[in-house]
């Protein structure tokens, strides 16, 4: 499994260094690279959600069916199945289409990235080797653990590192100096200082026992991740008003308000830079869900349907006479 993820590790890692050397020249390299990098990636992503928004439109288009379908048998739940299974292969709808065929397609994508920004030494850096014997000594563990403020430092371990390394007095930064060549040193220090954001150092965990700057990054998170379910829930409702009824209305309800806590719990127990990451992709995603309920509007897409069953059975019509 590790060198599965590695895999992803180091495509990703290529990628974020290219678009770092790209702008190397600007005032922040690595946080241009990161944004780039993100919208990027939810390009690649766009393709798993299409389809899901067209099946929406479909279900628009099948509500009424639906609806005379349950009049007519919902005194009996079996036939009433049924008759809502041939329903749905007569329209081509499927009901499970936005279950886990996209979370399958994006998971390596985002195990990818995540990897690439808590393994920037590994992976941006390719200074594999080193860190590796480096992080394999115990007393450089001990070092990190004893300036860690998360329960999951050892998952940020290169993070920690950059961030010490800029304290010359650091333990750390005495201990990992013996593993490392001269260069590889330098090029460390100077990517550990790309890692700035209006004066926040994204190697840092926020702290959720001691308010800071920091905490605008979890606040953030929360608030696109609100407005991203807020707008998505909203337009459902409004091209399907089922969901806003009875079990259905509750979910949603429940998964508005557990998505932004949950992002913001997030955003609190990673390095800020993993947490400037989700609220880049938050925002990407805002816009793409706009973006798609326009462009893939179900009533947009259930006329543009219905035009095409009248041509195509016109063409079969008109085939069948031809043929006679």
């Amino acid at each position: 499994m590790s060198n599965i993820f590695g895999f992803f590790y180091n495509i990703f890692g290529y990628c974020l260094e290219f678009f770092y050397n790209m702008f190397k020249n600007t005032p922040a390299p690595y946080v241009i690279a990161l944004i780039v990098f993100t919208l990027i990636t939810r390009v690649l992503l766009l393709p798993t959600s299409i389809p899901q928004q067209k099946n929406q439109a479909k279900q628009f288009r099948i509500q009424p069916k639906l609806q005379k379908l349950q009049e007519k048998f919902g005194n009996d739940r079996q036939k009433l199945s049924e008759e809502q299974q041939k329903l749905y292969q007569r329209e081509g709808y499927n009901p499970m289409a936005a279950g886990c065929g996209p979370m399958l397609v994006s998971l390596p994508l985002l195990w990818g990235i995540y990897g690439a920004i808590t393994k920037p030494i590994s992976y941006v850096l390719h200074f594999k080797d080193a860190i590796t014997k480096c992080l394999n000594d115990a007393t450089v563990k001990k070092a990190i653990e004893a300036v860690s403020t998360s329960k999951r430092s050892s998952y940020y371990q290169e993070l920690i590192i950059l961030n010490q390394l800029k304290n010359k007095s650091s333990d750390i930064s005495a201990r990992v100096s013996a593993f490392f060549t001269p260069d590889q040193l330098a090029s460390m220090n100077t990517f550990s200082n790309q890692f700035v954001l209006f004066g926040m150092d994204l190697t840092q965990t926020p702290s959720i026992k001691e308010f800071s700057i920091y905490w605008i990054i979890p606040i953030l998170s929360g608030i696109t991740s609100f407005l991203t379910s807020f707008i998505s829930t909203r337009m459902q409702k409004k091209f399907n008003p089922t969901m806003a009824q009875g079990s259905n209305a509750m979910s949603q309800g429940c998964m508005m308000a557990f998505m932004p806590i949950f992002s913001i719990y997030l955003c609190f127990t990673v390095p800020a830079g993993v947490g400037f990451y989700w609220v880049i992709s938050n925002v990407f995603a805002l816009f793409q869900t706009l973006i798609l309920s326009n462009v893939y509007a179900p009533p947009k897409v259930a006329a543009k349907n219905m035009i095409n069953d009248v041509i195509n059975r016109y063409s079969y019509e008109k085939s069948i006479k031809i043929s006679k």
